[in-house]
């Protein structure tokens, strides 16, 4: 899951939904906020596939272990945001929220969460430490990494590093990247900015070697890329491993490797609230999802790599999957709050670079 959304959409959208939010609580209304003051868990979760598995996988053995009951409001990262905004860091509506790192460094900077208590979650213990953000703060219970995706039939020379996406004459007039709106194009170009020149917010380099592939095709989400691959309008472009191995099932001739430099990611991190209604049951509830029958069960579901170490995949999905948790070092991190900054600029830059 990625935003297409550029920060100040998300700025935009977050100040609507916080006015919102705030007529809510003010009317007693605000469906979160009656939840947690009744003793139940708010589960933020992503509505379409993700809400069904997690209505019908996730939740029902947790509720049943522990007795606690779930009640799940789907949205989006800037959703939440929102809501807590709207109520402030002590008088949250959530006790943990799940969210990229795109908006979640932000709401980490602003104070609003605090460290995971390892005594209630022993599965804390077996997270891989790249899977463990902000001090402790947010752990990524789900990675799905973005290396780059390439026809097997159109390509004789398989690229081994993002620099081949210049160097490799194959590859001429035919690569397709993710519009900047995508948190995956903003990675991308950090990637670039930091392969070519002194850091990922060395955008001058970057945006250097960006201007090299103009014109090229771009796609708002990972599906978009995919159909211009299995069309073969383009030869490779970066793409996460789960929206390839989808391709792989369909019959695509396509093939996804981890570019020598590292892989990014998109990211689930899970943050815990500083003032949290109900901490227990949050940390239950991390707890679950880190457990080795979970993390089966997500990267069955959605190709997600495991970040609990102790994990053993069938046969099969791991022979699919190809990383294991042992693996998450061989992804960048970025600093979403330096990124963050100037994100407008950026975006401005790059819609003037492709246009």
């Amino acid at each position: 899951m990625s935003y297409a959304m550029n920060r100040r959409q998300v700025l935009r959208a977050s100040a609507a939904l916080g006015s919102l939010a705030a007529m809510g609580a003010a009317s007693g209304m605000l469906s979160p906020r009656v939840a947690a003051a009744a003793g139940q868990l708010v589960i933020t979760s992503y509505g379409g596939r993700y809400e069904r598995f997690w209505r019908e996988t996730l939740l029902p053995p947790f509720e049943q272990a522990t007795g606690t009951e779930a009640v799940v409001d789907v949205g989006l990262g800037v959703n939440w945001a929102a809501n807590l905004r709207a109520s402030g860091p002590e008088k949250p509506a959530y006790s943990y929220v799940m969210m990229n790192e795109l908006v979640g460094a932000l709401l980490r900077q602003e104070g609003f969460f605090k460290q995971w208590p390892a005594q209630k979650v022993p599965n804390l213990a077996k997270v891989h430490p790249k899977a463990v953000v902000g001090d402790g703060m947010g752990v990524t219970a789900m990675v799905s990494p973005i290396g780059i995706a390439y026809r097997t039939d159109l390509v004789k020379a398989p690229p081994k590093s993002w620099k081949d996406l210049w160097d490799n004459e194959e590859f001429k007039g035919k690569i397709g990247l993710f519009q900047i709106s995508n948190t995956a194009g903003y990675m991308f170009l950090m990637m670039i900015s930091q392969i070519y020149g002194s850091n990922a917010l060395d955008f001058d380099a970057g945006f250097a070697q960006i201007e090299k592939l103009v014109p090229f095709p771009t796609g708002d989400l990972a599906g978009a890329l995919a159909i211009l691959l299995t069309r073969g309008e383009i030869a490779a472009c970066p793409l996460d491993l789960g929206e390839t191995i989808n391709m792989q099932k369909k019959g695509a001739p396509v093939a996804f490797i981890a570019p020598e430099e590292g892989m990014f990611m998109f990211d689930q991190t899970f943050d815990l609230l500083r003032a949290a209604p109900n901490e227990d049951a949050a940390c239950a509830f991390l707890d679950h999802v880190l457990s080795e029958e979970m993390q089966v069960k997500l990267a069955e579901e959605f190709s997600y790599i495991p970040v609990n170490t102790s994990t053993v995949l069938p046969e099969e999905l791991a022979k699919s999957l190809m990383f294991t948790a042992n693996d998450l070092d061989k992804i960048v991190s970025f600093d979403w709050i330096e990124a963050n900054k100037v994100r407008d600029q950026v975006t401005e830059r790059w819609n003037r670079t492709v246009r």
